[in-house]
């Protein structure tokens, strides 16, 4: 297959900015090498979910960098798995139930690492209690999206912009900020400023779903 042709079938109608612009063209590559053989798209999960094991594994021993390593490539992969399908025209149920499966199990396990680093370390009951209550909001705010979806409140997962770029819309949530946010500072010792930072954003993202979904309600009775 054509890289130009590989852009073409794997092109989405909307994505998160840093994803369209950095993670999607490394995924990009990495599918049109995958093409060439007969690796599938659920593989390419189940190794996504891998890398979220070993990323909450290497947070809990405190070694962040790689945790971090280990954790963008399950991102990077994420969005592999998906091009993958496009590209070799693979899509099925199962795979996008264990896709959904997946994204929820990697943020488990991140919350889960940061939480065993804190007691391994005796740090305060604090925040050990703060990264629980952050993986519990994240989920409760994702469940919120998901349901809303499925009952016909809101149209589309996330917040689509008429910003586009590569004929893309750009879409906003929460997503990439508690992502990227785990992936730059925890690296740097920062980790109790980015779980601070998610316990706002999920309060935020929550409030900021059941008020739009209210006004949809409103506007449609």
């Amino acid at each position: 297959m054509k890289w130009s042709e590989l852009k073409l079938k794997c092109k989405r109608d909307n994505d998160y900015i840093i994803t369209l612009f950095f993670t999607n063209e490394i995924s990009l590559f990495v599918t049109w090498v995958l093409c060439k053989t007969p690796v599938t798209p659920n593989q390419v999960t189940i190794t996504s979910i891998l890398c979220a094991l070993l990323c909450g594994t290497f947070y809990a021993s405190g070694m962040f960098f790689w945790g971090s390593l280990f954790l963008f490539l399950s991102h990077m992969l994420d969005c592999t798995d998906g091009n993958l399908a496009r590209a070799k025209e693979a899509f099925s149920p199962f795979g996008r139930w264990m896709d959904f499966i997946g994204n929820r199990t990697g943020e488990v396990f991140i919350f889960l690492g940061i939480t065993c680093y804190f007691y391994i370390n005796d740090e305060s009951v604090f925040w050990i209690v703060l990264t629980l209550l952050d993986s519990i909001l994240l989920l409760l705010y994702y469940y919120i999206v998901d349901v809303a979806l499925s009952l016909g409140i809101s149209k589309t997962k996330q917040t689509i912009t008429s910003i586009k770029f590569k004929d893309v819309h750009v879409k906003w949530g929460i997503m990439e900020p508690v992502l990227y946010g785990f992936i730059v500072l925890s690296p740097l010792g920062l980790v109790r400023v980015q779980i601070a930072f998610i316990l706002l954003l999920t309060i935020g993202g929550i409030g900021y779903q059941a008020y739009k979904n209210y006004c949809r309600q409103t506007d449609e009775s």
